[in-house]
């Protein structure tokens, strides 16, 4: 399962940057042809999609390293095995949540398929494709988080962001 998860998040970082170079690209030309006074009215929705595509793809690898976002003000006064049920239940939420994602992101998909960008020839089901893809590999990810969490409970620490920037601020 790691060597799966491995690569997904390999392709999602490179479907993301992807996208990010593709929405930079699109902004840049868009002020430019609004500069020059030349027509490039694809930009816009291009962009749209692909600043779409930024954020939900770059979620999924951060639901797998568990840098997504959280409250720790209660855990870090959890010990034991309350601090394990804790987050446990957490990690159950967040599968859940993304499973709900995948499967309502392939409705959404379906339902947008028939339907065309304005200024590109593109079916808005591509557009749309990003939610159902991170919901699914946000899942697998989450999957892989409990069953490493079963194993290992100490592979899930509570840290104090502000405190871990001042030790690496002293290094």
């Amino acid at each position: 399962m790691k060597r799966l998860c491995d690569w997904m998040e390999k392709a999602m970082y490179v479907a993301g940057m992807a996208a990010v170079a593709i929405f930079f690209t699109c902004t840049v030309v868009q002020v430019c042809s609004r500069m020059f006074g030349f027509q490039a009215s694809f930009t816009e929705e291009v962009a749209n999609t692909a600043l779409a595509w930024c954020c939900f793809i770059g979620a999924a690898p951060m639901v797998r390293s568990n840098e997504h976002f959280k409250f720790t003000a209660f855990t870090e006064k959890m010990k034991g095995k309350v601090f394990f049920i804790d987050q446990m239940a957490c990690l159950v939420l967040v599968f859940l949540f993304n499973a709900i994602v995948g499967y309502y992101g392939i409705l959404l998909v379906k339902q947008f398929s028939t339907w065309r960008m304005t200024s590109v020839p593109v079916s808005k089901g591509w557009c749309w494709l990003c939610v159902p893809l991170f919901g699914i590999t946000a899942a697998v990810f989450t999957l892989e988080n409990i069953v490493e969490y079963i194993k290992n409970p100490q592979s899930r620490q509570v840290v104090n962001a502000v405190e871990e920037a001042m030790k690496e601020a002293d290094v």
